[in-house]
């Protein structure tokens, strides 16, 4: 019986770590929980969220389905991506020094979530859109796809 209990002990303990391990590799300025808490914090209509996306912004951080293990680790498909967004709804998308234009707007995603409609299709920016001081994430983990990260480089808005 003894033997039993020890063995039990050393399994919950090992749990115990790799939970809290994973925990460690979150980078805390592009954190799910304190996203949605700063996002709610304000009031963002239909017209001040145009005119928060509105200018330039880099992708920094990708959380999903194990995609992300380190701190900064950026997905290769996401790396260098840049995305201007201009106030008249056009846009353009420069990753490896390749330029991509493209037309967007939003659309009510819920109470208070808008949601990129773009054209073409940009997978980066799909989703349910929080922000956070500079921080743009765009939410897809509800639909089991990833929340991307971006940091805003400047306003701007042709």
């Amino acid at each position: 019986m003894r033997r039993g209990k020890g063995f039990l002990f050393t399994i919950v303990v090992s749990i115990l770590f790799m939970v809290q391990s994973c925990d460690n590799y979150y980078h805390p300025k592009y954190n799910l929980q304190a996203t949605w808490k700063c996002h709610y914090d304000q009031d963002l209509s239909y017209e001040s969220t145009k005119t928060r996306i509105a200018g330039l912004w880099e992708w920094r951080y990708v959380i999903c389905c194990g995609e992300t293990s380190k701190p900064y680790q950026n997905s290769t498909e996401s790396k260098g991506l840049q995305i201007e967004f201009n106030a008249d709804g056009t846009g353009s998308l420069n990753v490896n020094n390749t330029t991509k234009e493209f037309t967007w707007d939003i659309d009510l995603k819920g109470t208070n979530l808008y949601g990129f409609s773009t054209t073409p299709f940009i997978s980066q920016i799909h989703g349910r859109l929080l922000f956070c001081d500079n921080i743009m994430m765009c939410n897809t983990s509800y639909l089991d796809g990833s929340d991307n990260f971006f940091e805003k480089i400047n306003s701007g808005g042709n």
